[in-house]
Order: structure tokens, then C-alpha cells, then sequence
């Protein structure tokens, strides 16, 4: 096989590219090539809003390559990467889908100080709903990105352009933002891995935030040993966020080969009139029991409780911190959808503001009792059901709060999610099942995401890609 075929057909999860790297099939040069040729195959598709000039990126490739020639790599060597557009990089704009705010990024994010000095090759910035508000990904009134497998349906938000680009191989991972389920339900609706953190884990400093309390930066990849990776590379306490947390010293607890995986009760479980969706949750909590899973039901009333901190509570006012100037001075350049779940805000008053900090506490301590008392992981579905796009653009609030349903509570809550593709349903769309954990227990999740993602094994992202584990 030729070079230029070899590279044309190659994966982009990590183990296949660090192999082609090693055996000299190419090097991080013509993989850059190679991208950029795949994005400009798709431009038409509003994936990417920002592109790193191609020869910038070819430089810091061919550095990379030059610098590590006779030494160990780093951890993320040659790895292509893209962010979420409400995520700083210098010399860039961060527009966040709304061309009136183009906010010129004088330093980057801590992520992204952190991925490059671990051997990534930054590719560019993606597109997302508009102020990272909605799970839809098509808020954006410039044009938005569609689903990897078919355009007539929805790509889920508000992380859509990083998870289209992970799934039709422009990149090895997107690191996106996560509010109410951004970074896991666009991972289910498009067949790859969204992984969530605890909040405070990963430092937002260099975000566009919509709640600086509660959001985090979401890993979003092929493989779970991929979202490993990565994530250890950003983890770790940061002095710029002053929401950053240190972990606690049992945060490496280790997945039993036998565990408890909580279910809701069956007047809780709804997929909106969706079978397909159904008949994928439950098949996926058979591969569950294959893995050493032990099923438990729960009351998820704690969990659903919390739900109303997203869209329907004073912590709105947090995302009008941050956009309300350009909301008000340019109207016309706002999503309307956007608009009015952020000028919200101005309903609540200071004594609601504490009621629902209070109330958040509480559901806080319920929640986590649940999880230590009764299983190590929460099992449900990322999203109950797929919409197409025109069934959103008809009726954008209610659709978008259906597919929050079993997302919105994991970052008030201080949990740690990860969605895992499930194969795909009998339509050709993609399903995900999402397990949720106590604070902190990363590693324990990724252990069992991965346990899943193997039993159930399936495709690379959109199926075009071949992974060099498979040969």
C-alpha cells in the first residue's frame, strides 16, 4: 500500500497512530496534510469555525517530530486535536457562534497550555450552539454542523462541531464543555466517547463559562483509553480557576470485578415515544451484567430534582455574567431560543437565589448518599431519543429539555459521567449509555467504560475509520 493510501484510510485513536508513527508508515506532517484535506472535503458542513493556518500547524508538527526523534514521546505525541469555540487560544477568536462577539484571546486556556506541551498538534475550533446554551447543536442562526451518520437528524450539543469532528476522524479528540450533558450527548448521538469529569478536576481558566460553578471540560474521543490519556494530561489543580479543586487521596479507586449499577424506577424511564431508544438501553445493560454488573433500583427523584438548576433557576444569571452585553447590543446576531433561556435570569430575585442553594445542597448530599449506599454507578440512557432537525426548529425548548433529561443533573450534583457508544440502533443512528459516579471516582468509570466499549465492541466513530488494534 502506498503512503498517501495509508494515510488516507488510517484512524485517528491514538494506539493506530502512535503504531504508524513508529513503524514510519507517516509522520505528524502528512498527517496534518491529510486532515486538512479531509476538513476541506467537508467544509460545507459547518464542522469547524476557526482553522490554525495550515502551515503554523505544519511547523509545530514537524517540531514535535525533530524535537522527540531519539527521545521518549510525550504522552499526546502527534495527536490532533480541536476545541469547542468558546475555549481561548492566542491569536484566535473565540466567538462562541455569535461573529458579534469575536473576543480576540490574548493567552490560551490552561488546556490547551497543557495538551500542546504533551506532543497534540492543535487543529482549530468547532462549532457549537450559540453561548454553548442548548443539547441540540443546531442553535446557531450562522449555519450549524449535522449527525455523522445521517444530516437530516440533530448532532446534539452544545459540543456539536468536537464531537462531528472526532467522528469523521479530522481529529483524535475534542475537548468541548459540559453545563448539562454538552459533552455526552453530542459523544451518543454521534458513536463516540464523551467523558465528564468531576467539576473542579479541570480548570476552566481561558472559557467562556456558562456556569463558572459547575461546568467542566469534557474529553471527547474514539476510545475510553483515549479520554484516559487526555484527561490526565489537563487534570490537576489550577491557582487561575478559582473553582478548581483538589482531589481527595481515594480518588484512584479501582472497579470491582463485580459491582452495582443503579436503575431508575420504571415510572421514571421514559424515551419519549422512542423504541429504538429502548431497545438499545436495555441490551445495553445486558452487556452491563455481562461485565459483572449487578442491577439495583433506585428512587431517581434526587437526581431528576436537580435538573431545574440548567435552565430553570437563578444560576441562568450565571450565563448572563457572561453574554448579556452582547445579547443586548446585538439582538439581532442572538439565537432566539438562546436569547430568552439566558435573559431568564431576570425573573429570579437575591431570596430565590439562596432558596435554590440551599435546595441544591440538600439534593447534593441526597444524591450522594444514593450512590456510596446503594451501587457504584447510575446506568442510564445519555439521551432517551435522537430528533431531526426539523422536528427541533418547530419546538426547540421542549426537545432540547427532553434530551437533558438524564444529563442536566450531573455537574450541579458535583458527579463524574461517561457515555459509551452502544451500537447502533435499527435505524443506523447511534445510542449511548451513560454510567455516573460519586465525585472523583474517574478512574473507577473509566475502567468500567472501557470493560463496556470492548464487550460491546461496534465502530470508530462514523465507521470510516480503522483502528490499527484491529488489524
Amino acid at each position: 500500500m502506498s503512503r498517501q493510501a495509508e494515510i488516507q484510510r488510517a484512524a485517528l485513536d491514538r494506539a493506530s497512530l502512535h503504531e504508524a508513527y513508529a513503524e514510519g508508515r507517516f509522520s505528524p506532517v502528512d498527517l496534518v496534510d491529510e486532515i486538512h484535506r479531509r476538513i476541506a472535503a467537508e467544509s460545507d458542513r459547518r464542522i469547524w469555525l476557526h482553522l490554525a493556518p495550515l502551515e503554523e500547524a505544519r511547523r509545530q508538527a514537524e517540531a514535535l517530530r525533530q524535537q522527540y526523534a531519539q527521545r521518549e514521546k510525550p504522552a499526546l505525541y502527534g495527536l490532533p486535536y480541536g476545541l469547542k469555540d468558546n475555549i481561548h487560544v492566542a491569536g484566535l477568536p473565540t466567538t462562541a457562534a455569535c461573529s458579534a462577539l469575536r473576543d480576540a484571546a490574548r493567552e490560551s486556556a490552561t488546556v490547551v497550555r497543557r495538551l500542546d506541551a504533551a506532543g497534540a498538534i492543535f487543529i482549530g475550533k468547532q462549532n457549537l450552539d450559540q453561548f454553548a446554551t442548548g443539547l441540540v447543536g443546531i442553535r446557531n442562526p450562522e449555519g450549524y454542523c449535522r449527525n455523522a451518520f445521517n444530516p437530516d437528524y440533530i448532532p446534539g450539543g452544545s459540543s456539536s462541531g468536537s464531537a462531528v469532528a472526532v467522528a469523521k476522524g479530522h481529529v483524535t479528540f475534542s475537548i468541548g464543555s459540559d453545563t448539562g450533558g454538552s459533552g455526552r450527548v453530542p459523544a451518543a448521538l454521534n458513536n463516540i466517547v464523551g467523558f465528564k469529569p468531576t467539576p473542579g478536576l479541570v480548570s476552566n481558566a481561558g472559557f467562556l463559562c456558562n456556569n463558572r460553578t459547575f461546568d467542566v471540560p469534557p474529553v471527547l474521543a474514539l476510545t475510553v483509553p483515549d479520554a484516559r490519556v487526555v484527561l490526565d494530561v489537563i487534570a490537576g489543580y489550577d491557582p487561575l480557576d478559582p473553582f478548581s479543586r483538589q482531589p481527595p487521596d481515594d480518588r484512584d479507586f479501582l472497579a470491582p470485578p463485580r459491582f452495582r449499577y443503579a436503575v431508575p424506577r420504571e415510572k421514571q424511564l421514559t424515551f419519549f415515544g422512542d423504541a429504538h431508544a429502548e431497545v438499545r438501553y436495555l441490551a445495553a445493560l445486558d452487556n452491563l451484567r455481562a461485565i459483572g454488573g449487578v442491577p439495583v433500583e433506585i428512587d431517581l427523584a434526587p437526581f431528576l430534582a436537580a435538573n431545574a438548576v440548567i435552565f430553570d433557576s437563578p444560576f441562568i444569571a450565571e450565563r448572563a455574567l457572561t453574554y448579556r452585553q452582547v445579547i443586548e447590543s446585538h439582538p439581532e446576531a442572538i439565537h432566539p431560543a438562546v436569547r430568552d433561556a439566558i435573559l431568564n435570569a431576570r425573573r429570579f430575585s437575591a431570596e430565590e437565589t439562596f432558596q435554590c442553594l440551599y435546595r441544591l445542597a440538600g439534593l447534593r448530599q441526597a444524591a450522594h448518599a444514593l450512590l456510596r449506599e446503594t451501587a457504584e454507578v447510575l446506568a442510564l440512557p445519555t439521551a432517551g431519543t435522537i430528533y431531526c432537525c426539523a422536528e427541533v426548529e418547530a419546538n426547540p425548548v421542549e426537545l432540547n429539555a427532553n434530551l437533558g433529561r438524564y444529563t442536566y443533573f450531573a455537574n450541579p450534583l458535583h458527579l463524574c459521567a461517561v457515555s459509551i457508544p452502544t451500537g447502533l440502533r435499527p435505524d443506523g443512528l447511534p445510542f449511548g449509555l451513560s454510567l455516573i459516579a460519586a465525585p472523583f471516582r474517574e478512574t473507577m468509570l473509566i475502567q468500567l467504560g472501557h470493560r463496556l466499549h470492548t464487550v460491546i465492541g461496534g465502530t470508530l466513530g462514523d465507521g470510516k475509520q480503522e483502528s490499527g488494534n484491529s488489524r
